[in-house]
């Protein structure tokens, strides 16, 4: 029992303050399994400051165990660059072109009242099927 009460023991703040991380992240690790946590009383939750040390590993973990790691990493990298140019003046023409026609095609649109958003699914189904089978004959 002694062992248990040597450990340093932080509380979830404090955990995601040392590793620069949000609280919600360390929910996350402690409601996923990766970080062990133990409740103190009803209401308080601390989390051992060995476990929180296990869970900093190298970066670069995957090289000693094998080539498709280090692949992945490199495909993301290439990806990373990718993403991170400049756009082309090709591509920012399309792209306000596109916005421009999302904005004329929003324009078209009626405003939804309430009893508009209120259509039941089954008569545009139905109106959908009429028009339909007026089509086909």
């Amino acid at each position: 029992m002694s062992g248990i009460l040597d450990a340093e023991y932080l509380t979830v703040d404090e955990t995601a303050r040392a590793l620069k991380v949000s609280t919600s992240t360390v929910w996350r690790w402690v409601n996923q399994g990766q970080l062990p946590a133990y409740r103190i009383g009803q209401r308080r939750v601390r989390v051992k400051g060995a476990d929180v040390a296990r869970l900093i590993t190298t970066a670069r973990q995957g090289e000693a165990q094998g080539g498709a790691t280090v692949e992945i990493e490199a495909d993301l990298e290439k990806e990373r660059a990718r993403l991170s140019r400049p756009l082309t003046e090709e591509e920012k023409r399309r792209g306000l072109a596109a916005l421009a026609e999302i904005e004329r095609l929003e324009e078209e649109l009626p405003p939804l009242g309430e009893e508009q958003s209120q259509i039941d699914s089954s008569e545009l189904l139905n109106e959908s099927r009429e028009e339909r089978t007026r089509q086909l004959s």
